[in-house]
């Protein structure tokens, strides 16, 4: 995945790389800035121990300075099967949107397909909005369909994520209380061992054990409370810290606390679930994007008119963040909408009803009249791409039919054959393949089958149009799906990591992700916890590289 010039520089570091000096340490760390320098001591010394060569370090600088950027690729093969390949993960020059795109480009360029980019997703930040620029202005010099003008895909796990944040900060205290009862029981084996006794006394039937949320995964925060609240009445029995020297957040969880927790509980496994519907790498999602919006939407509808007052504000400031992202159709890319009407048990009909519930019934028909519009236009781009060379002739059958009636010469018969292949080129002929999918029955409910089922199944049928749905049916909606490539039983970068080099990791991570023949479920946060809580402890110690990752999902013209 690099040039051969960067393969070089690589392999020539790793000859001449030499055990790092304390004085080498000293130098090296008056060029760091100063909050890299006590990590920097950090690092040294667990290198020291572990024997391991200072190459780490040239390396380590990169990371520190510049962050890593992974790109996946998504496409259909011609089997009508999802593929996922993580195609790049290397050391970028900054998290400036140019330098981001620059990387993307250069990434597609070395695979070849630079000129096959259909969308890209990404996390709503302003530097991926720059990145998708870059992008759009290459494809547009490489070619692309819609001309780049829907490329850019929020992930709208990410989007989820900031929804959710604007409504539970206002339920705070009620979460510390909880989340400082269950460090206080799992911090002391004494009191794990007092706690087990306790649920056993109480009858407690449940095979869920008290885990520590990450605060920053706020469906780590839902697991947490969801499981801290089967045991409520136990910690009821404890003796908890209490106090006037404590704060109101670090006292323990009075009845009215386990009433928040319980609603707050019930409010937010609709967006977990949702949350992780849509966070799928190995099943199509692009088809439930528009649903799982609308899904959003009622939910939060329903709890404004919540007679909790607490709840029905937490729900109007979820649908204040829902409505920047969401309620403007204008900023969703409409590819979301096509995607929707792509698959065959819901078509334009179920757009049409979903454009009305959220938005009315005038505006929603209007918007549903520009989705159709939009889906023929992008029609029209797919038949002058591909009708000339997938339409089936048919013309040996209509020229016996000529021949017979007319009576005239071959010559003759040629021409008309001719003609009629012009004619299928045009744009009235075409058409009516999309025509006859929308007005075709929708997918009967009781064919439990995926939309790319059926379209292996009845791709045939429609020449072009499968093309069409090969492409928009790949698009990833989330980028958190990732993460199930660090989490396959074992740690991707182990404590022995730090004699990896950028290129060794990009190895090892895009090699293990090729050869993985079977399919690889979405992160369970349930099983993944206890990983999530040794990663977590290991950034706090430092033992981990201080820079945040740049996610590009790519979805490919195949």
């Amino acid at each position: 995945m690099e040039s051969s010039q960067s393969k070089r520089s690589a392999s020539f570091s790793e000859q001449t790389s030499q055990p790092l000096s304390e004085k080498d340490m000293e130098e090296l760390q008056s060029t760091l800035p100063p909050d890299k320098k006590l990590k920097a001591g950090r690092e040294y010394i667990w290198n020291r121990k572990s024997k391991r060569k200072a190459e780490y370090w040239k390396y380590y600088l990169e990371y520190v300075e510049n962050g890593k950027l992974r790109a996946e690729s998504h496409f259909i093969d011609n089997d009508w099967k999802l593929n996922k390949k993580i195609i790049n993960f290397c050391p970028i020059s900054s998290h400036k949107g140019e330098a981001i795109g620059k990387a993307v480009e250069a990434c597609l360029e070395y695979w070849g397909i630079d000129d096959k980019l259909f969308t890209v997703t990404v996390d709503n930040a302003s530097s991926n909005d720059v990145a998708c620029a870059h992008l759009s202005r290459m494809v547009r010099r490489t070619g692309c369909i819609n001309d780049g003008k829907n490329l850019h895909v929020r992930c709208i796990a990410h989007i989820i994520n900031l929804i959710v944040w604007d409504g539970i900060k206002e339920h705070g205290v009620c979460i510390d209380r909880v989340r400082n009862s269950v460090k206080y029981v799992k911090n002391s084996p004494a009191r794990i061992l007092r706690f087990k006794d306790l649920v056993q006394k109480a009858n407690i039937d449940s095979k869920s054990s008290l885990s520590f949320d990450v605060p920053t995964r706020w469906n780590s925060t839902y697991i947490m409370l969801e499981t801290a609240l089967k045991f409520r009445r136990v910690f009821s029995g404890l003796s908890l810290p209490d106090g006037e020297d404590l704060n109101d957040n670090e006292r323990p969880p009075e009845p009215e606390d386990w009433e928040k927790v319980e609603r707050l509980v019930l409010f937010l496994e609709g967006f977990y679930l949702l949350t992780k519907r849509i966070s799928g790498s190995h099943y199509v999602t692009a088809n439930k994007g528009l649903g799982e919006i609308a899904s959003m939407y009622d939910m939060l509808n329903n709890w404004e008119q919540s007679e909790d007052l607490n709840f029905q504000a937490m729900a109007i400031a979820m649908k204040k963040k829902f409505d920047k992202y969401w309620g403007d159709v204008d900023k969703m890319n409409k590819f979301i909408y096509v995607a929707l009407l792509l698959d065959p048990h819901s078509k334009m009909v179920i757009v049409e009803l979903t454009l009305t519930d959220m938005h009315g019934p005038e505006k929603g028909t209007k918007l549903a009249n520009d989705v159709k519009e939009f889906a023929y236009s992008l029609f029209e781009e797919y038949r002058k791409m591909y009708a000339t060379s997938n339409i089936p002739d048919c013309g040996d059958n209509m020229s016996m039919d000529i021949d017979n009636s007319k009576g005239v010469g071959s010559d003759y018969v040629r021409k008309l054959k001719e003609r009629a292949k012009r004619l299928k080129g045009t744009s009235g002929y075409a058409i009516s393949e999309l025509d006859r999918y929308l007005n075709d029955q929708l997918g009967p409910e009781e064919e439990e089958q995926d939309a790319l089922t059926w379209w292996g199944k009845n791709g045939q049928r429609y020449v072009i149009l499968n093309r069409m749905a090969r492409d928009i049916l790949a698009i990833p909606l989330s980028t958190v799906a990732s993460e199930s490539d660090f989490s396959t039983g074992g740690r991707t970068l182990d404590p022995f990591r730090s004699s990896l080099t950028p290129k060794m990791v990009q190895a090892l991570l895009c090699t293990q992700d090729w050869l993985r023949a079977k399919e690889v479920p979405i992160v369970d946060v349930e099983e993944n916890l206890k990983e999530l809580e040794e990663i977590e402890k290991e950034v706090q110690r430092g033992e981990s590289n201080d820079v945040d990752d740049e996610v590009v999902f790519v979805d490919s013209l195949v």
